[in-house]
């Protein structure tokens, strides 16, 4: 499987997590409860803007449905088009 998309962003990720390791894990040491914080704060803050973002839009505070049903094509597009691109490259 020389031509396997997932082993090489998996590979590129690795390399860019052991070269920039040495510079962030000093860092990291020194200072663990920040890094937590500032994690969880921004998941909680892109997931909180999303939620009011949603509630803007009539039709998906109305009917949640519709946001249930989006999201999960979504999906089903995403997987679609990562098997069109696995038969491309």
């Amino acid at each position: 499987m020389e031509n396997d998309p997932i082993q090489k962003v998996e590979k590129v990720f690795r390399e860019i997590h052991d070269k920039s390791g040495k510079h962030i894990q000093p860092v990291l040491r020194r200072y663990p409860l920040l890094f937590i914080f500032l994690t969880v704060f921004s998941v909680s803050a892109t997931m909180h803007g999303f939620d009011r973002f949603s509630d803007q839009i009539g039709l998906f505070s109305e009917h949640p449905i519709y946001l249930i049903l989006s999201g999960i094509i979504v999906l089903f597009l995403t997987g679609m088009l990562y098997k069109v691109l696995d038969r491309t490259g």
